[in-house]
């Protein structure tokens, strides 16, 4: 079952792309074109994060849109390689991995 997105989830998901790409709130504003204490304001929510601002933030830190929604703060860089491989298969093959996994489990 999937967890319903909300805004703290997306800001908690910005804090946690953050800390992966080693930026600071102010060095995340100026690199967005932004004062120093846009983040900060983003985060105490005086400011609403709009749509353009989250796509340039996902851009900064190299990383999709699927990353940032669907992995979000389970994102790995190995768990995206393998997606990404099993998303490049045949329905067939797609099918004998569905069944390799749940037999492990």
């Amino acid at each position: 079952m999937n967890k319903k997105i909300d805004y703290d989830e997306v800001l908690n998901r910005i804090g946690f792309f953050m800390n992966k790409a080693n930026l600071s709130a102010r060095a995340t504003s100026l690199h967005l074109g932004y004062s120093e204490q846009f983040m900060k304001r983003i985060f105490n929510k005086s400011v609403e994060l709009e749509v353009s601002t989250l796509l340039d933030f996902i851009d900064l830190v190299d990383i999709t849109p699927q990353d940032f929604f669907y992995l979000g703060t389970s994102y790995d860089k190995n768990d995206k390689f393998m997606l990404d491989k099993f998303n490049s298969l045949s329905s067939e093959s797609k099918q004998i991995i569905y069944d390799l996994m749940n037999r492990l489990k």
